[in-house]
């Protein structure tokens, strides 16, 4: 095995191959990137048994061969190069790195040790604009909750009918939808559950893919994705998701709209003094006339509020929630003004912005 290519896209796309190493694993080969030089290409294998990430650059082969490599260690190696091309030679199970005067020898492991990468033969493969899961991802991601006994509250759902994508998360305190329209009747009949773990790593890939279109392909018990050379397969969530459209409110006694930016200082602000363990981040909010309060106390600490202008229509309320919460939610959208549809002080709050398509519910605190 003898090669050689470009030392910063060797380094990009170890490190997005790298999100797939179990580094805690007891198996060694676990630790490692599976490095297989052929076709012209550097194909880059990252994968513990649950994700895997498939990634490849072009390089210059002279003898084909795949080995697996401590994959921590040749980034940091890497990172002190100073010359763009690397090169690379395998010696029985070492293997040479040198850039210009800079010579290292890796020990390595077998690719026959390393398991065999899942193929995903599901008959339900169809197209998404890397924005739409984008932003899907990002406004849900954050509601749940992969430390809970409860499995499916571990992912989001992606809820596929002909005409419409859905993304659900819930952690058993909020709830966060998004809603996207897809015209031309397109898609598969599905309801999976995507580990939190998985969409984080595609949150850090998926803003270098601009406009491009994500290949998804849905397999009995696992899920994969192909953009931008990238290929990233995951085992699904194995658990029923509950009928999350039942906590969504259908009605509101009382309404009011914020300018979003003023709202995240203000809670911001008054999630200061509820720091403390036992205030659990409890701000409570009231509602009056035409101005809301944010405010929160903690006992030998002192109290904080803050005050907004809005426009209300309906009944007054007072009511607590998590500020984290809530700031959760502002941080996710973008308008410039967010709506509070309320009921009762027990019952589910409901935020939202006038762009269709995203719903946010979060269950009160009982002061």
């Amino acid at each position: 095995m003898k090669f050689f290519c470009s030392r910063d896209k060797l380094i990009k796309n170890l490190q997005i191959a790298q999100r797939a190493v179990d580094a805690k694993s007891q198996a060694a080969v676990l630790r490692n990137v599976l490095m297989d030089a052929s076709g012209g290409k550097l194909n880059l294998v990252g994968y513990d048994h649950r994700m895997g990430i498939r990634t490849s650059i072009d390089c210059q082969i002279d003898t084909e061969g795949s080995i697996t490599v401590p994959c921590a260690l040749l980034i940091d190696i890497l990172g002190v190069m100073q010359e763009e091309q690397v090169y690379f030679t395998l010696e029985d199970s070492s293997m040479k790195v040198e850039c210009g005067r800079s010579k290292y020898n890796l020990s390595c492991i077998s690719a026959d040790d390393f398991p065999p990468f899942p193929k995903i033969e599901g008959k339900d493969t169809f197209e998404m604009e890397a924005g739409v899961l984008e932003t899907g991802i990002r406004q849900t991601i954050f509601a749940t909750n992969p430390d809970d006994h409860r499995a499916f509250m571990g992912g989001v759902l992606l809820n596929l009918e002909k005409n419409e994508i859905k993304f659900v998360s819930t952690d058993g305190h909020r709830l966060a939808m998004r809603k996207f329209d897809v015209p031309g009747g397109s898609l598969p009949t599905q309801k999976v559950i995507i580990p939190t773990r998985t969409l984080n790593e595609l949150l850090r890939i998926l803003p270098d893919a601009g406009e491009e279109k994500v290949k998804v392909t849905v397999d009995v018990k696992s899920i994969s994705f192909t953009l931008d050379g990238v290929f990233v397969t995951s085992r699904l969530v194995e658990a029923e998701y509950p009928k999350f459209e039942k906590v969504i409110p259908t009605r509101a006694e009382g309404q009011c709209r914020i300018n979003r930016t003023r709202m995240m200082g203000s809670v911001r602000g008054a999630s200061i003094m509820a720091r403390s363990k036992e205030n659990r981040d409890l701000i409570e909010i009231n509602v009056t006339d035409d101005s809301i309060k944010f405010t929160s106390s903690t006992q030998d600490v002192g109290s904080a509020s803050e005050e907004l202008e809005v426009v209300k229509k309906g009944k007054d309320i007072r009511v607590a929630f998590n500020s984290k919460y809530i700031l959760d939610f502002l941080g996710a959208v973008e308008e410039d003004e967010v709506v509070f549809d309320y009921t009762e002080e027990l019952d589910p709050g409901l935020f939202h912005t006038d762009m269709p398509g995203y719903t946010y519910v979060l269950m009160p605190i009982k002061v």
